[in-house]
């Protein structure tokens, strides 16, 4: 049998292996980068600081006569949320459907938690 080679060979595969491993690791950063931008609850966050998002709180808020969808009291804009009528917690696909959105209080919103509101 011809050692050296065998301790060649056994010397490149373990390199190998190792360069392996470290684009390994680089593939699952470079996953788990792309997994969190389509996360529904960033993307929902994105969407909610957007101008578009802003634009649509206001004018919810708005028609819905400056008053908290839940408990119908009068609400300030600044501090007020945007609550998932369906919560992104059950309802993923829904994270950025305006129809599952209202303008509640901080107390409503908090206090549903990822509840279905009936």
């Amino acid at each position: 049998m011809n050692f050296p080679f065998c301790q060649k060979l056994v010397k490149h595969i373990f390199v190998k292996t190792e360069s392996t491993d470290e684009l390994l690791k680089q593939l699952q950063k470079k996953a788990h980068s792309i997994n969190k931008k389509y996360d529904p609850r960033c993307e929902f966050m994105r969407w909610r600081d957007s101008k578009e998002g802003k634009m649509w709180k206001k004018k919810t808020w708005i028609s819905q006569n400056r008053c908290c969808a839940i408990c119908h009291q009068k609400i300030v804009l600044k501090g007020s949320h945007i609550d998932h009528i369906r919560p992104i917690a059950k309802y993923p696909q829904l994270a950025v459907e305006k129809q599952n959105m209202q303008v509640t209080c901080s107390h409503c919103n908090v206090s549903k938690g990822s509840q279905v509101e009936n």
